[in-house]
């Protein structure tokens, strides 16, 4: 059975939308079905078809998944049928029918990443996951924590957690703007370890620049050294294929409600089978199973819907979507490269590469730019800390999108 014919058979799609969607004379504006979905017959259509799915209006410009991806009716759908079951006999459904579901979103999670279902949790969100390791982890005063000054602030939170409870260092390494290598980030990264290096904390894909993190060349020099390698993987599953082993990291936390265009409030949290033993959290105290004594009645509703939105990227296919998304962000670049009063701050190495395009104004405001977006209903991102600006392109964008918002901004800048 064919990917897509296996997400229409699975799909609690039509639980939803039996008296709009599967109807014979279907609507010219109704969404499309797994069916449209399964049978388009090239990319581009696909693509469009994935566009109209959604709940955004039609002159939107979405360009800030890094954010919050929007999701699918499909995926929405689900959740909202999933509650209407739950309502319906609350306890004798939480812990049956669907708790059953709940749980098989763990293998699924698993079979995306590349990982065994023992090392998957589940959690509301990357902050959470890396949190989950700061409030455990055994280290001694004057153990160093290894990480960059372009994380984002819930990443940080849990390792300066560790510097205020065991007397830890953080020691952040001062990032390029724009990196140049792999080479030389890891040259980087090397230099920054010393002997006291107890754990390195990176992110897969850069919430500043969109640098996609060489984690194979550096997990070849922390893993001899028996140095946690924690990877922020906010901003990369969904647009970027993501195996696990592969990478050759140890814990690795994400959200499913940025580029999985999941169900806000979802996410996953990866602990390597070997290093289980250091990471003794409360949360996992009775298991990683997706229900426990620790873990307490979860949002059953939402975590299937995150379960939905993986079966969708599967049936797309994520090297089809890792395509997408740079193709249109080399586009971008392209657009904006050699314009006066802005530098692209993402890198043109293309092993460094992703979905995200970020520029640094030289005199222009970015909040003035991003004010002046938001009212043409343009939605980018304003990066706090630089007169910056971001830029991310997903698979129902298109290369209309970037022209508008680029207009805007010539405009603008004047």
């Amino acid at each position: 059975m064919s990917a897509r014919r296996k997400f229409i058979k699975n799909s609690t799609f039509g639980l939803w939308g039996l008296n709009t969607l599967f109807q014979k004379e279907k609507p010219m504006d109704a969404p499309p079905t797994p069916e449209d979905l399964a049978n388009a017959p090239n990319d581009e259509i696909l693509f469009q078809l994935i566009r109209k799915s959604l709940l955004l209006p039609e002159d939107l410009i979405y360009l800030n998944t890094g954010s919050l991806g929007p999701s699918t009716r499909q995926v929405v759908g689900t959740v909202s049928a999933a509650m209407h079951e739950l309502e319906a006999n609350p306890v004798g459904n939480n812990w049956g029918s669907l708790g059953t579901r709940m749980e098989a979103v763990r293998g699924k999670v698993a079979d995306f990443i590349g990982a065994s279902v023992e090392e998957i949790i589940l959690t509301r969100n990357t902050t959470e996951g890396i949190n989950l390791l700061g409030t455990c982890l055994d280290l001694q005063p004057g153990d160093e924590i290894l990480t960059t000054n372009h994380e984002h602030g819930g990443g940080e939170n849990g390792l300066f957690y560790l510097a205020e409870t065991k007397g830890a260092v953080v020691k952040q390494i001062e990032m390029p703007l724009a990196a140049e290598s792999a080479g030389q980030i890891v040259e980087l990264v090397q230099a920054g370890m010393t002997d006291r290096t107890r754990v390195v904390m990176l992110s897969h894909v850069s919430t500043i620049t969109g640098m996609r993190m060489p984690f194979e060349q550096i997990s070849a020099i922390t893993r001899p050294r028996n140095i946690l390698l924690v990877a922020d993987g906010a901003q990369a599953p969904g647009q970027i294929r993501v195996d696990v082993d592969r990478l050759g990291v140890d814990l690795y936390s994400s959200s499913g409600h940025k580029w999985l265009m999941g169900p806000k409030e979802t996410g996953f949290l990866y602990i390597r089978k070997a290093v289980q033993e250091r990471i003794q959290a409360v949360f996992t105290r009775n298991s990683n199973k997706a229900y426990s004594a620790a873990s307490g009645t979860r949002n059953v509703a939402t975590i299937i819907g995150l379960g939905e939105s993986l079966d969708l990227q599967q049936t797309i296919g994520i090297d089809k979507i890792e395509k997408r998304c740079r193709e249109l962000a080399d586009y971008c670049a392209d657009q904006l490269r050699g314009r006066p009063g802005l530098r692209i701050i993402s890198p043109a190495a293309p092993e460094l590469k992703s979905g995200i395009v970020s520029i640094l104004l030289d005199e222009a405001s970015n909040r003035a730019i991003f004010e002046k977006m938001r009212e043409d209903n343009i939605i980018i991102k304003l990066l706090p800390g630089y007169n910056a600006l971001r830029f991310s392109l997903h698979i129902f964008n298109t290369r209309a999108d970037v022209d508008r918002m680029l207009g805007k901004l010539a405009e603008v800048m004047g």
